[in-house]
């Protein structure tokens, strides 16, 4: 049950992550940051938990107006972690 709220979390955070990159919601994508950062500390033992944090670092560009296209690759990184968490 853990991991299917953790995937959707990953999902609605992938979705804030591109919102804000259009300028949507960067009040809530600090929300999402701050999940995702806090997700990354518990679970540091795996890779996956790395690029999470790596993630984090690149919502905080994107909220504060660092803005690249390879924003996306994190985006996809986050909603296909997500989808796939319910398929286990």
């Amino acid at each position: 049950m853990i991991m299917y709220i953790l995937g959707l979390m990953d999902i609605l955070t992938g979705i804030s992550l591109g919102l804000s990159y259009f300028g949507y919601f960067k009040e809530i994508g600090l929300i999402f940051a701050l999940y995702l950062l806090i997700k990354s500390i518990i679970f540091i033992k795996g890779f996956a938990s790395w690029v999470d944090l790596l993630t984090v670092i690149v919502f905080l560009l994107v909220i504060y107006g660092g803005y690249g296209l390879w924003v996306w690759i994190f985006v996809l990184w986050l909603l296909q972690k997500g989808i796939f968490s319910f398929f286990r």
